[in-house]
């Protein structure tokens, strides 16, 4: 399922050039495909700075990582190919994400009571993979009382860093594919 996470219009972008011309589809398939590029390389400088690895047990969850230390990267790549985007009407580009939590990672969550993760609710013993790889079983706690929390998640910024460095980026493209048009004639004639 695509979640729409942020999304930019073109009028304003149109505006970045200098000779005030009008976005057309070419044009926002140029502005999304350079958003996606810029929101995927914040989102790494975002990992790295988690350390390039999952976030610590007992602090609130950041970027996706892989939990094996013998991994070779420790990158989650399914989490960065989630991002995509789509045209959106005439003249909108849409960031999408595939990934089912986007929306805890870049608004944030507070710590939680885990409470469907109970004997009252049916869960007896709940697997936990340790930073080492290990297996451990933990019994459930018996009430929703008792419930475990979660650390809940760390906000980010990400995609919004990501679409300001873009729109330097992006206008630069834009203007050689406007230009390109121009010299071909007038379109509009």
């Amino acid at each position: 399922m695509k979640l729409i996470v942020k999304r930019a219009y073109g009028k304003p972008w149109s505006k970045m050039l200098k000779d005030g011309s009008l976005i057309g589809r070419e044009e926002l398939e140029v502005l999304g495909r350079i958003m996606v590029e810029s929101v995927v390389e914040e989102a790494k400088k975002d990992f790295a700075k988690q350390g390039g690895r999952r976030t610590a047990p007992g602090k609130p969850e950041g970027i996706p990582g892989t939990r094996f230390p013998t991994h070779k990267t420790r990158i989650r790549p399914e989490f960065f190919d989630s991002f995509d985007y789509e045209i959106v009407g005439k003249k909108t580009v849409a960031i999408t994400s595939t990934w089912p939590w986007i929306d805890q990672i870049t608004e944030g969550r507070r710590p939680f009571k885990m409470t469907w993760l109970t004997r009252a609710k049916g869960v007896n013993a709940v697997p936990i993979v340790t930073h080492g790889g290990t297996v451990v079983i933990r019994m459930a706690p018996l009430t929703t009382a008792d419930a475990w929390i979660h650390p809940g998640f760390a906000r980010h910024t990400f995609i919004q860093r990501g679409i300001r460095k873009a729109k330097k980026k992006a206008a630069q493209e834009v203007s050689k594919t406007i230009a390109a048009k121009l010299s071909k004639g007038n379109p509009l004639r």
